[in-house]
């Protein structure tokens, strides 16, 4: 299972374009945590897929290896089956946004730059 981890963490950061000193910076981890775990010398927490899962948008048993293919997941829209979402989510939202650490603000705005419109 972790040297499936190991793989897939980088081939992920690998597809954004990052240093493992750049994906290190903006998890607030060290780059040898990123090393140890890409080369499959640490074995990550449950905690630790989830926040990887959710930075790169995929599903969990993609890290895992119970998944072969990668699905990304949209984290942004409402669930389809969810026909009246909730209209002051946008505030919590936002709200939340501004009251996270700072790190997090960085997770949750490089998982939203590609819904952001250019003007």
């Amino acid at each position: 299972m972790f040297t499936d981890f190991a793989h897939r963490l980088k081939e992920l950061r690998l597809s954004k374009d990052l240093t493992q000193k750049e994906f290190s910076d903006l998890l607030k981890i060290s780059q040898s945590t990123v090393s140890m775990y890409e080369s499959g010398q640490r074995e990550p927490s449950r905690e630790v897929l989830e926040i990887y899962a959710k930075f790169f948008k995929v599903d969990m048993s993609y890290f895992t290896g119970k998944d072969k293919k990668q699905v990304v997941i949209d984290i942004i829209s409402p669930a389809p089956e969810d026909p009246n979402p909730d209209k002051n989510m946008d505030k919590r939202l936002i709200a939340a946004y501004h009251k996270a650490p700072e790190h997090i603000q960085r997770i949750v705005s490089v998982c939203l730059e590609p819904y952001i419109d250019e003007k």
